[in-house]
């Protein structure tokens, strides 16, 4: 099991989860050093801060652009976007209810997986 896995507690974490985690945390990061930015009155600090904004910026754009060309996100198409935010919200319950069953029912849920159209 890998460290992905072991921290997910799952060995169900795809590439695109690894690629939404990416997104969220570039932009809880975005959002911190904004907060930072604006409360720092020392110039040498405001210059770093603003020197990592951008770099954090660069790679959420980076980020962003591979989920693009990957299919992972779909900005532009709410309907195909919906789909698979409702697909990953009944992975998360099926995980959930999966999890919370003991040993043997966990072994049994590997043999036969919850599929939903």
């Amino acid at each position: 099991m890998n460290i992905i896995q072991n921290v997910a507690g799952a060995d169900l974490m795809t590439e695109k989860d690894i690629v939404t985690e990416f997104m969220l945390t570039t932009k809880a990061a975005l959002h911190k050093y904004s907060l930072s930015l604006g409360e720092t009155t020392t110039p040498k600090v405001r210059d770093v801060l603003r020197r990592h904004l951008n770099e954090i910026l660069d790679t959420h754009a980076q980020i962003t652009d591979y989920a693009l060309e990957k299919g992972h996100y779909h900005p532009f198409q709410p309907s195909e976007q919906f789909k698979d935010d409702l697909k990953d919200a009944y992975m998360a319950v099926d995980l959930e209810v999966w999890r919370s069953q003991d040993e043997e029912s966990i072994y049994n849920a590997k043999e036969t997986p919850i599929v939903r159209s």
